[in-house]
């Protein structure tokens, strides 16, 4: 098939809708748009902490799959900003959910004092 496609009679340029390999496609996006709209701001910052925790998780490269990713700087910038966003939550959440992202910090910041060799943070 070329370029276009037919469509009753109607030439479409199909490159126009098709996204780059890994990217979702223009539907999918405007799925997501619309459940992001739907959610309240707190959900959305518990979502940006299960993304900082990943980041700085990634970036400490513990890990033989993260090692080449990491980047010490990064990682402490991630723990802060996460350090931050639980303090938003605080009086948001409830106490056991609180609690659980407390202890998710504690645990960010030992990995983080490992991944430096047991020394200070930057």
């Amino acid at each position: 098939m070329s370029e276009d496609e037919r469509i009753d009679g109607d030439a479409v340029d199909t490159a126009a809708e098709v996204a780059p390999e890994g990217m979702p496609d223009q539907e999918t996006m405007r799925r997501f748009e619309e459940e992001i709209r739907n959610l309240t701001v707190a959900d959305h910052v518990m979502l940006m902490l299960h993304s900082l925790s990943s980041l700085a998780i990634e970036r400490m490269g513990l890990t033989p799959d993260t090692e080449a990713r990491k980047d010490l700087a990064q990682a402490s910038m991630a723990i802060d900003a996460f350090r931050a966003l639980v303090g938003v939550l605080e009086g948001k959440r409830s106490p056991d959910e609180m609690a659980a992202h407390r202890a998710a910090l504690s645990q960010l910041q030992m990995a983080y004092v490992a991944a430096l060799g047991g020394g200070g943070r930057d």
